[in-house]
C-alpha cells in the first residue's frame, strides 16, 4: 500500500476525470472533496489495481499563525472518502506515517459517514489515536424518488403557501448562466452578511467554485426574480446522486423568496436524477431560523460521525496545546 500526495493544481485532466469518477462512485462522497472545490489544496490517494479505492483532499493551515510557523495542520472537509471502513483505515494509517515524515503537528478529518450506518465506522475512528475535534454535524435530507406531487404534500402547510404566494406574486426562479447574474447572487449574499453580522467567505473563492460546479453541470445558481430584480437565490451542487445545498441568500423584502427556491432546487436535483437532496447543518428542535425554514420541505434528520484529530507529532502537538490555553496567537 503506497499513498501517493499531489498538489490538487498539479492533477491532469485524466487524473481529475479518475477522482471524479471515484468520488461518484462511494456514497460518501461530497462537493467539498472535489480537488476543482479547493485548487490551492493538497490531495492523497490510493489505488489498487490502478484504480483509486481512497481519496482525501486536505487544507494545509498554520494553528498558531506566524508566531509559529513550524506547527502545521491539515484538514479535509467532508473526507478522506472511502465507503469501506476496513480500507479507509489502513489508508489513514499509511497517511500518518507520511505526515510524521513531513513534520506535521496534526490533522483532522470529518468523512460524511453516519452515525447509524455501521458500527464499525465508529470504531475505527474511536480508536485511541483519534480525538474528537468538534461536535458531531447533524443535516436534514430529503427523499427524492417520491413524485413532485407527493414531495409537495409533505412540506409544512406554511412552506406550500409561501411557495404558491411568490408563485401568485409573479417570482421567477432561473438558473444563472453568466458571470453577471453569479455575482448578483454573491451580491445579494455579501449584503446579507452585513445584515446577519457574520463573516462571509472570499467572494474570489466562491466566484471561482460557482464556475467549477455550472462547467460540469455539478450545481447550479438559482436566482427568484420579480420584475427582473433579484431577490434571492441558492447555490445548490451535487456528487452521485445527492444534491446539497451550498449557500442561500435573499434581501429583506415582504415576499419571503426562499421557499420558491428552495421548491425549484428540488426540482433541478430531480431533474439530474439526484434522489437526495441535503439541506446542510440544521439544529434539532429550533423552532425559528435556518433550522426551522429546513424542516418545512420535510425530510429526514440525519447525524454524522463527529470529526476527529489524529496527533503525529507529540513534541509539536504539545506546543499547539500549550499555546491555545495561553491564547498565545
Amino acid at each position: 500500500m503506497a499513498i501517493e500526495l499531489v498538489k490538487t493544481g498539479d492533477l491532469s485532466s485524466l487524473a481529475l476525470g479518475e477522482v471524479a469518477t471515484f468520488l461518484d462512485s462511494q456514497d460518501t462522497g461530497h462537493p467539498f472533496q472535489f480537488p476543482q472545490w479547493a485548487p490551492d489544496s493538497a490531495c492523497a490517494l490510493l489505488r489498487e489495481s490502478g484504480a483509486i479505492k481512497w481519496f482525501g483532499m486536505f487544507g494545509t493551515y498554520f494553528p498558531l499563525g506566524p508566531k509559529l510557523p513550524w506547527v502545521r495542520a491539515m484538514v479535509a472537509n467532508r473526507g478522506p472518502v472511502c465507503d469501506d471502513p476496513k480500507l479507509w483505515h489502513a489508508a489513514m494509517e499509511e497517511f500518518a506515517q507520511r505526515m510524521k515524515q513531513e513534520r506535521l503537528a496534526y490533522f483532522d478529518v470529518s468523512p460524511d459517514w453516519l452515525q447509524a450506518s455501521s458500527t464499525l465506522l465508529g470504531d475505527v475512528l474511536d480508536r485511541t489515536v483519534w480525538k474528537q475535534a468538534g461536535p458531531e454535524r447533524v443535516s436534514l435530507r430529503l427523499d427524492l424518488t417520491k413524485s413532485e406531487d407527493e414531495i409537495l404534500a409533505g412540506f409544512r402547510k406554511g412552506t406550500r403557501y409561501e411557495v404558491r404566494r411568490a408563485e401568485r406574486a409573479g417570482v421567477s426562479v432561473v438558473a444563472a448562466t453568466t458571470d453577471a447574474e453569479i455575482d448578483e447572487f454573491l451580491a445579494l449574499y455579501a449584503r446579507l452578511a452585513v445584515r446577519k453580522a457574520f463573516v462571509p467567505e472570499s467572494v474570489d473563492h466562491m466566484r471561482r467554485q460557482i464556475r467549477w460546479l455550472l462547467s460540469e453541470s455539478r450545481g447550479a445558481v438559482l436566482l427568484a426574480r420579480l420584475e427582473g430584480a433579484a431577490l434571492g437565490g441558492a447555490v445548490i451542487g451535487r456528487s452521485r446522486r445527492r444534491c446539497w445545498y451550498l449557500w442561500g441568500a435573499s434581501d429583506r423584502q415582504n415576499l419571503d423568496v426562499g421557499h420558491v427556491v428552495q421548491w425549484n432546487a428540488l426540482s433541478w436535483a430531480k431533474a439530474q436524477g439526484c434522489t437526495e437532496y441535503d439541506f446542510g447543518g440544521y439544529t434539532p428542535g429550533a423552532t425559528s431560523g435556518p433550522a426551522w425554514f429546513k424542516a418545512g420541505f420535510g425530510g429526514t434528520e440525519v447525524r454524522f460521525v463527529a470529526p476527529r484529530r489524529r496527533v503525529v507529532d507529540e513534541t509539536r502537538y504539545r506546543m499547539f496545546s500549550a499555546a491555545a490555553r495561553l491564547k498565545w496567537w
